[in-house]
């Protein structure tokens, strides 16, 4: 038995004519009365019978139309919601810390997205450790995030290095420290600071930068609103730290190096226990080929 068989079938009882189900379907006659000896000889019974010219079905061919209607609808329902599957849009769940990403991702997205025009980039804003940790409880499919010592990935990761990218310290030209051509953090002791939260790399590796000295450093706010940090910043006597590719058209804000500098590597992981699907792995070969500079 085939749904093509089926088909022939149910609509000659709907139009209770082979040459009329012939007609609809766009086959031959012979086709459709083959199909029905066909589903005849399969079920060794007589489905349909001529009355006066006209096609009838027997009581075994009602109950196989009703049958086959149903299975035909579901096939019909089936094939509509597999056309839908194949032609939605497709989903790539990545998580981003927030400064990494606003302004490394607008440099990507774009050319990405050129060559698949049917992804839907879902961005989760995520500090670099909980970054990991969701990539690993496969909640995200990729992370894109930042690390001071490669040597310190989990071992379950696995990850592309990018680039490497340096901490400055930020504040606006009438601050006291503006005219510093680099900063130590002797040099903030007493300064008012903005930091990011605790979840954050970034406020790690500080926190860590003045405990090894035995400062107890002057923090104000924390926040990881990147908006919020630079209207704070430029209307007070705070610093923050930042990353310069955030402030190429801001006049009213500096970044100077720190003494000694801070790297972090810039890096694409994803669970290398899990097989990527196929756009999570494209995504990861086009980082591989664009090459990039964020040194």
């Amino acid at each position: 038995m085939k749904l093509v068989q089926l088909l022939y079938f149910v609509t000659t009882i709907k139009y209770n004519s082979i040459t009329k189900a012939a007609k609809k379907l766009y086959v031959s006659q012979p086709a459709i009365s083959n199909a029905i000896k066909e589903l005849e000889e399969e079920f060794d019974t007589t489905l349909l019978i001529r009355n006066n010219n006209i096609i009838v079905p027997t009581e075994a061919g009602l109950y196989l139309n009703s049958l086959a209607t149903s299975l035909l609808n579901r096939a019909q329902r089936l094939e509509n919601d597999m056309k839908s599957f194949v032609n939605k849009k497709e989903v790539l769940k990545i998580g981003i810390p927030p400064m990494l990403g606003a302004f490394l991702m607008p440099l990507i997205i774009d050319e990405f997205s050129k060559a698949h025009p049917k992804i839907e980039v879902d961005l989760v804003e995520l500090g670099s450790y909980e970054n990991r940790k969701k990539v690993l409880e496969n909640e995200i499919d990729l992370a894109l995030t930042v690390v001071d010592d490669l040597t310190k990935i989990n071992s379950n990761l696995d990850y592309l290095v990018l680039g490497k990218i340096s901490l400055l310290f930020l504040v606006n030209k009438k601050h006291p420290l503006a005219k510093k051509e680099s900063i130590s953090f002797e040099d903030l002791e007493n300064t008012p600071l903005l930091l990011m939260k605790e979840d954050t790399l970034q406020s790690h590796v500080i926190s860590q930068e003045f405990e090894n000295r035995n400062i107890n450093p002057n923090i104000k706010i924390r926040t990881n609103q990147l908006y919020t940090i630079k209207e704070i910043v430029t209307n007070n006597k705070y610093g923050a730290f930042f990353f310069d590719y955030l402030l190429k058209d801001d006049d009213n804000l500096i970044t100077i190096p720190l003494n000694p500098p801070i790297k972090f590597d810039i890096i694409l992981a994803w669970n290398k226990k899990i097989n990527l699907d196929k756009l999570a792995r494209e995504f990861v070969n086009f980082f591989k080929n664009i090459k990039f500079q964020i040194d």
